[in-house]
């Protein structure tokens, strides 16, 4: 069966947006473009307005969706749900990150008093696609056991919200450009589609 078949339109329509605005962001990351210039200042703004709360807590978030907290996560939530191949998802769209990441080589932001020491490069950003696909992954589950309306609008709320909030803590920390974050959403949400109609059991 093609992905065609397997996927609506609607998803191969939100498919082909996500990877336009990737395309996008990544010709400006590429040519060094207007929003290259804009980055910089996003991320030395949010340094300069840092709170010692605000940032203990963005680190946390920030360990809590790394590599191998997130594949624990997934194997784990695999375990109980062993049926379900949709969670293979995850480590697929890492290793996707993995080779984006070595094709276009964005250093990451240079900060007087970083909060992070990095040497991978910065684009797209590998927690803003793990907590996309994994959140993502998690929200589509849970839609396919819920029935009441109010449950499904709660489970899609809390699943943009945590991806949301790993987007900020990469930003926040200066680990991230804006638009490595909003590429790596781009990525992970295109990829999750896919792979749902790729995996459905």
């Amino acid at each position: 069966m093609t992905v065609e078949r397997r996927l609506p339109v609607g998803s191969l329509a939100l498919v082909a947006a996500c990877l336009l605005l990737f395309a996008l962001l990544a010709q400006q990351v590429m040519s060094g473009g207007e929003l290259t210039r804009i980055d910089p200042r996003i991320t030395s703004w949010l340094a300069s307005h840092r709170q010692g709360w605000l940032t203990q807590a963005m680190l946390l978030v920030s360990a809590l969706h790394r590599t191998a907290p997130v594949l624990a996560l997934t194997g784990a939530v695999a375990w109980l749900l062993w049926r379900d191949r949709l969670l293979l998802a995850v480590p697929g769209g890492m290793l996707l990150n993995v080779g984006l990441k070595n094709v276009f080589q964005r250093i990451r932001p240079a900060l007087d008093m970083p909060l992070v020491h990095l040497t991978t490069f910065s684009f797209p950003s590998g927690h803003a696609v793990a907590a996309t696909v994994f959140y993502g992954a998690l929200c589509s589950l849970a839609l396919r056991r819920l029935r009441h309306p109010l449950a499904r609008a709660l489970a899609l709320a809390a699943a943009v919200a945590m991806v949301l909030l790993v987007c900020f803590s990469r930003v926040y920390l200066g680990a991230h450009y804006l638009s490595d974050v909003v590429a790596g959403v781009a990525v992970g949400l295109a990829w999750l589609l896919l792979a749902g109609g790729l995996l459905r059991s």
